[in-house]
């Protein structure tokens, strides 16, 4: 994740948008996002997995 506090306006948007629980796996995991398009790419990981728990 990038530095929650240094997120432009646009990913910030986008990141509060997610579920609390994407949001939560997003910021433990460690992963790195330096762009919108990168947020949204590993925010959909995240998304497609808990879909598919649902099932």
């Amino acid at each position: 994740m990038p530095d929650i506090f240094n997120m432009t306006n646009e990913m910030n948007d986008y990141f509060k948008s997610l579920p609390k629980s994407v949001q939560s796996a997003l910021v433990y995991s460690g992963a790195k996002a330096n762009s919108l398009a990168d947020l949204k790419a590993v925010a959909q990981e995240y998304l497609g997995n808990e879909a598919a728990e649902e099932k």
